[in-house]
């Protein structure tokens, strides 16, 4: 009878036919119920870690789907921001945006055509590329913004090629260069002969704040009071402030100077246009980490100017440009 090392004296019959005590259980470590109860703790820890497991699944089960979700939009937003080619390769389109800019860019009020100099040069390239061209209306106060953001791949209208924007985008080759620091003034106004004239106190120049007409202005005349106007989808804004008597001159690009003064003729002047004190650069603008799309561009100008396609372009729709031999 003796299994354990402790002699029964109390007569008890143990579980199993055995005749331990109690006390003779709490003292055998080494007998066979010892190894059950162990064996038995094991089994229940195993099935409690189990049951944990379980109910951890499915608490997390919806985080799951979220991370999903999560995952899905972020793929979408890589998608949004990928470059002109990645799109291209992607659904055969150009997506340009667009800002009004004549003769460069022209929107139809009725049927919303989009027609101009750089808009011919897109469809050019999509022709050569047997492609679709989406065309995106911008705000020219968001631009920069809705580019990154993938609303579009490049802006078609020829953005200035200033230090400044340098970090903001990335260019094409330049495709145009546009007079500038032309001054506009009343037809009678007989006061300036040329751009130094202008630096003289008591008088307001205005200008287009932001523009690269502003930095010119600023860095060369420093006598005459400065009045830096935002525009917004109108660009010609800034001339409201020759027309009203606030300013004596605006200070613009040859583009926009002679645009306004077709549309009021007979009131008002642009001066030297022939021998303009500023030639500024400009390009189709990409998003600043698409360098692959600007330089693939850059060839499409390139082979357009060499090809006669341009300078065709610029005579039909009335645009000055420089090609590479002018320079």
């Amino acid at each position: 009878m003796k299994l354990g090392s402790v002699v029964p004296t109390s007569g008890c019959i143990g579980s199993a036919g055995t005749d331990l005590c109690p006390d003779t259980l709490m003292n055998d470590s080494t007998g066979p119920h010892s190894r059950v109860t162990a064996k038995a703790a094991l089994v229940i820890a195993i099935a409690a870690f189990l049951l944990a497991g379980y109910n951890f699944w499915s608490r997390s089960k919806p985080n799951a789907a979220a991370s999903t979700e999560t995952k899905g939009g972020l793929s979408a937003l890589v998608e949004s921001r990928s470059g002109l080619l990645e799109r291209l390769d992607r659904s055969n389109e150009l997506h340009v945006g667009y800002g009004v800019y004549p003769p460069y860019t022209q929107e139809n009020p009725n049927t919303h055509e989009v027609t101009g100099f750089s808009v011919e040069v897109i469809n050019q390239i999509a022709d050569e590329l047997k492609c679709k061209v989406k065309w995106h209306r911008l705000d020219w106060n968001t631009m920069s913004a809705d580019l990154k953001r993938g609303e579009f791949d490049v802006i078609a209208d020829p953005i200035f090629q200033t230090i400044p924007r340098a970090r903001e985008f990335a260019f094409t080759a330049p495709y145009a260069y546009f007079a500038d620091g032309i001054a506009v003034v009343r037809r009678t106004d007989n006061r300036f002969d040329s751009f130094r004239s202008l630096d003289r106190t008591g008088i307001t120049i205005a200008v287009g704040k932001g523009w690269a007409s502003e930095t010119l202005v600023r860095a060369r005349l420093t006598k005459p009071t400065i009045n830096a106007v935002v525009t917004k989808a109108d660009l010609l804004q800034v001339f409201n402030e020759l027309v009203s008597g606030r300013a004596d001159a605006v200070i613009a690009d040859g583009a926009d100077a002679e645009r306004f003064v077709k549309e009021q003729p007979g009131e008002f002047k642009a001066l030297w246009l022939e021998s303009p004190p500023a030639f500024m650069p400009a390009g189709f603008a990409l998003r600043p980490d698409d360098r692959r799309g600007a330089e693939f561009l850059s060839v499409c100008l390139r082979n357009l100017e060499a090809s006669g396609v341009l300078e065709a372009l610029a005579k039909k729709h009335g645009v000055r440009i420089q090609t590479s031999a002018q320079r």
